[in-house]
């Protein structure tokens, strides 16, 4: 669990996400969440936030900074009043500045005192985020909780136990408000706040990548998207290696040292094999193997992830060698499956080595000592044929094949599709 202290500020930017999710706000408002803390301010315009602030003005840090007598005396009550009179200057000024008319409260303190007030004015039929009250229905219940003792408190079944103590300050600073805005006619009180800001907000920021995770119903694969996102892949080319690498896979199967369903984690390598971009462009294969390790994948036992962290680390770079870092830790089985791994993923990386997807479609033939790839290109196709050729020195070693890449002219009488006869062939991309 990864704690990040957030700014006051954003604390209200994110409470003003989640309450407009379930208020209109047609009439300019005052937002207001009273933590035990802090207090955050929210004045809304047009349905935008126009003004925001955090004050250290919570209910547990007034009521222990000035409460000292139960039920709170009246010489308390003034000093609270000359207190957030001072403070709130900034933000009555925004409110008379937006014609502000309606006010709205979130968070436990305000929902307790909505309740008082649904119970002495309210409809009790209907919760509190149902009801909208009249601004002098409030600020007398209001009056009746400065004045009530703490036993009496207790005893209101709308006043939380947690909220005996405390809740005085807050309706002493409720109650300045209203003074101070005259304004305004209504109270409403939202079931929202912070934490479900934050649930909006990471819905907004994500909602193309949830939409895609929601497509996977596979939890390994569904783990490995959402690692790449997190990661800031760059999804076309990954996807186009993936592509050709797991094509160049079912091409090679009978050449294959190892189980069918290896043909998943070298799909997931290709798919995870750049991320190391994040950290550096220079090495960012060694970062690759490092994050993809560290990545908490969920659904992988620890040698599968091993496998794929090092089929990316080697799409480039030095060979595989015994004495390699944590490769030397596989056994003679697995670094072999790896090293075939890594070579089919280095031909698939070769044929997009522009990261334009160059390459629309594939025909290729595996004979007893070579691997035929006849290349359908949008464009100049020299780089992936150069790239393919020279990145495939591995496949050579790995399963005892030359490679010979060619450039045909697939793309241009087929509009991108393989032509079919009896050589397998695909569509990539």
């Amino acid at each position: 669990l990864r704690i990040r202290p957030i700014s006051g500020n954003r604390e209200a930017s994110l409470i003003f996400q989640g309450v407009s999710r379930t208020e209109d706000f047609a009439e300019p408002s005052l937002l207001v969440d009273i933590g035990g803390g802090s207090v955050e301010f929210i004045v809304v315009d047009n349905d935008t936030d126009a003004f925001d602030t955090s004050l250290k003005l919570g209910a547990a840090r007034m009521t222990e900074r000035f409460v000292t007598t139960d039920p709170m005396s009246e010489d308390e009550q003034a000093q609270l009043r000359a207190h957030f009179k001072a403070e709130l200057e900034a933000v009555l000024s925004a409110c008379r500045a937006h014609g502000v008319t309606t006010l709205v409260g979130s968070s436990g303190t305000m929902k307790s005192l909505a309740r008082v007030t649904r119970e002495k004015f309210g409809d009790e039929a209907q919760s509190v985020f149902q009801q909208s009250f009249p601004v002098g229905h409030v600020r007398s219940a209001l009056r009746w909780v400065m004045q009530a003792s703490a036993s009496e408190r207790e005893a209101h079944p709308a006043i939380e136990p947690r909220r005996v103590d405390q809740i005085g300050a807050g309706a002493v600073l409720l109650d300045t408000i209203c003074a101070g805005l005259p304004s305004v006619r209504d109270v409403k009180v939202s079931p929202n706040a912070l934490r479900e800001g934050m649930v909006v907000h990471f819905i907004d920021t994500n909602y193309a990548r949830l939409r895609k995770m929601a497509s996977f119903r596979d939890p390994r694969r569904r783990s490995v998207h959402e690692i790449a996102y997190r990661l800031q892949w760059e999804e076309n080319h990954a996807q186009h290696v993936a592509a050709t690498a797991t094509f160049l896979f079912d091409l090679c199967r009978p050449l294959y040292e190892g189980p069918a369903t290896d043909a998943e984690l070298l799909e997931y390598a290709a798919l995870l094999h750049d991320v190391g971009y994040l950290v550096t462009h220079a090495e960012h294969h060694e970062h690759s193997r490092y994050l993809i390790e560290h990545a908490e994948l969920q659904g992988f036992r620890s040698e599968e992830v091993s496998m794929m962290a090092l089929v990316a680390r080697y799409h480039r770079g030095p060979f595989p060698r015994c004495s390699d870092a944590y490769f030397e830790d596989l056994s003679p089985d697995r670094q072999h499956r790896v090293r075939q791994l890594a070579g089919l993923l280095r031909v698939a990386e070769g044929l997009d080595r522009s990261h334009f997807q160059n390459v629309v479609a594939l025909r290729a033939r595996l004979t007893d000592d070579a691997l035929h790839l006849l290349l359908a290109t949008k464009g100049d196709p020299q780089l992936e044929v150069w790239s393919a050729q020279e990145e495939g020195r591995l496949f050579e070693s790995a399963f005892d094949r030359a490679l010979h890449v060619e450039p045909t002219e697939i793309a241009a009488r087929t509009n991108g599709e393989a032509v079919p006869d009896s050589t397998p062939a695909a569509r990539i991309g």
